[in-house]
């Protein structure tokens, strides 16, 4: 499959415009030897995700990032909060990951495309895994880190051929950016073994 093809296909799917994010990368998201997958995408978006969508390029991280970070600082604060962090705790294991997996191209993914506060209100109809199973099928990864017990137990129904490497906590809690790297650097090497 070319990037053209994949384009068609997963708009055929998840539509343009769309308030999904069914993954974040840089360039092709075809070259992906490695996925990170999480339960959901948590900080919620009002851009397109295919505003960042580069015909014959792929998906322009940079320019996301740039919009996420500008949305998440005009973003109110929930009742009781009195700060933000520029970006969040998962966001930044994320990165330091893809870091530690330098030499290696990563796909930020999850089970669901559709951005919650957190899983309890994403709700039910919000639980597509269409999008997820067709990058699985389409890209192959060698490589899939799952971060959280419920996403680990989603990709056991997957029936991959990808080597699975649990993290031992969610990116959001309990994880520092050592510990994210190291995930990432092990990824890196598990691909790379995988041939």
């Amino acid at each position: 499959m070319n990037l053209d093809e994949f384009e068609r296909e997963l708009v055929a799917l998840i539509g343009r415009p769309t308030d999904l994010r069914p993954f974040v990368c840089e360039g092709s998201p075809l070259t992906c030897d490695v996925f990170l997958v999480g339960f959901n995408p948590a900080t919620d978006m009002r851009t397109d995700f295919w505003e960042f969508w580069r015909p014959g390029y792929g998906y322009d991280k940079v320019a996301w990032f740039k919009r996420y970070l500008e949305e998440r600082a005009a973003k109110p604060l929930k009742p009781g909060k009195t700060l933000r962090q520029k970006v969040s705790a998962t966001r930044r294991h994320m990165e330091c990951f893809v870091e530690g997996a330098a030499g290696v191209r990563v796909l930020e993914t999850n089970i669901y495309a559709k951005a919650s506060d957190d899983m309890k209100s994403l709700d039910l109809a919000s639980r597509e895994i269409a999008p997820f199973r067709f990058l699985l099928k389409t890209i192959k990864p060698k490589v899939i880190v799952v971060h959280g017990k419920p996403a680990l137990q989603a990709i056991g129904k997957f029936g991959t051929s990808a080597i699975v490497i649990e993290a031992d906590h969610h990116f959001s809690r309990q994880t520092s950016k050592d510990t994210a790297r190291g995930y990432g650097a092990m990824a890196a090497k598990e691909s790379e073994a995988a041939g």
